[in-house]
This record gives structure tokens, sequence and C-alpha cells, in this order.
């Protein structure tokens, strides 16, 4: 059976729109690509075959943007998990915070948002999946993901201790644990499911306030 003119044209046409995407379309639609292959197939079950087919492009369309399939893992966890600013969570300047209980809502509130994110918790059931089968791998980015955390916590309460609501002798290993009761809620939902877990999420985040509350607070 022959195409029809009009099926051709809309062919070509489809044809034209793929040929033309910038570099950093396509890059995207390789990583969409890549996120379901990894999601579903893990690391080594993915092929660049695979993510080729299911971005519809050839094999050395990903060789223009892509050395290995190491890096298209790489690319795509990093815009996952990794804030394009460096910075995962902000206290804008026009954020109108006057106690030190508004400056921790805030911080709540961005946290659990980036981690409620089916996108984000594929990625870290990927890893945690991934830290037996490609270790060295898993490892970078477990390393890659507590700087970034531990960055991003430094510079939100830096902002906060500027305006006198977080006490000014805040240390590293606040920094640290700072985030540690949503990543271990984190952990227990993605191991157990959320209808399994054993504490409710507003409960979660309720103790993750009071925690912060009592390291946070300024002495008198």
């Amino acid at each position: 059976m022959t195409d029809s003119p009009s099926n051709k044209s809309t062919k070509n046409e489809s044809t034209n729109k793929r040929r033309y995407l910038s570099s950093a379309e396509r890059k995207r639609e390789i990583l969409s690509a890549a996120f379901e292959e990894f999601s579903h197939r893990g690391f080594l079950g993915t092929s660049l075959e695979r993510i080729a087919a299911r971005a519809g492009i050839s094999k050395s369309g990903i060789y223009a943007h892509y050395s290995s399939k190491d890096e298209v893992f790489e690319d795509m966890l990093r815009h996952t998990l990794l804030p394009a600013q460096g910075h995962a969570f902000e206290l804008s300047d026009s954020y109108q915070a006057d106690t030190l209980s508004c400056i921790v809502d805030e911080y709540l509130k961005q946290l659990y948002e980036r981690l409620s994110s089916p996108d984000v918790q594929a990625m870290f059931r990927l890893l945690m999946t991934e830290s037996g089968r490609v270790p060295d791998l898993a490892h970078y980015w477990g390393k890659q993901l507590l700087s970034q955390n531990y960055m991003a916590n430094q510079a939100f309460f830096e902002a906060g201790i500027q305006r006198g609501l977080i006490r000014p002798d805040v240390s590293a290993s606040d920094y640290t644990l700072a985030a540690s009761p949503s990543l271990m809620w984190l952990m227990v939902l993605l191991v157990l499911g959320p209808e399994n877990s054993p504490v409710a999420f507003e409960e979660v985040r309720l103790l993750h306030k009071r925690l912060l509350m009592e390291q946070l607070q300024p002495t008198a």
C-alpha cells in the first residue's frame, strides 16, 4: 500500500521538524528517552540502540551529543537530581520571613517538593538498584548528591544567618544533617512503598521542623 500525498507530506514535515531541532532540544529528547530506558531496564539492560529507538533517531544521532552510555546516564542524573543553578534551595530577597519558623517552613517546603517529584524518586530508586551492579558509578553520584546537598543547605542557612534568624555558629555537621529526616523518609518510601510507610508524611515533616528549630535557634 502506497502513501497518499497527504501522508507523505505529513511524514516529510515530521522529518524536517526532527532534523532541525536545536542541539539543546535534541539532548532533551535523548535524555527523556534515556530516563524511560534506564528506569525500566537499569544501567546494564539499557543500550544506546534502545535509547535511540525510543527517541526516534539513529545511534549516530546520539553520538553527535554523547560519546558513551555512561555519559548519557550521568547527564540524565545531573538534569534530574542536581539543580540547574547549583542551589536546591533559595531564600529570595523578596521573601518576607521574620521568624525562624518561617524560614524552616520555606526550607522544608522546597525540600519535600523536590523529593516528592516522581522523576527524582525514580532516579534515587535507580541508584539504589544499581549500587550493587555498577558500584563505582553509584558511589560517584552518591558523593555528588551529598556534596550538592551540603552546599545548598549552607547557602540557605547563611541567608537566614544574615537576617539574624539562625544562630551564627551553624557548623558543617549542621549543614550535612539538615536534610537527614527527609532522606530517611524517602528511603523508607522507596523500599516499602507509600502505603506501608510506618510514619505518615506530615508526621515526618513536623518532626523534621522540630529538629531544625532546636538545631538552628539563636541563643538568647
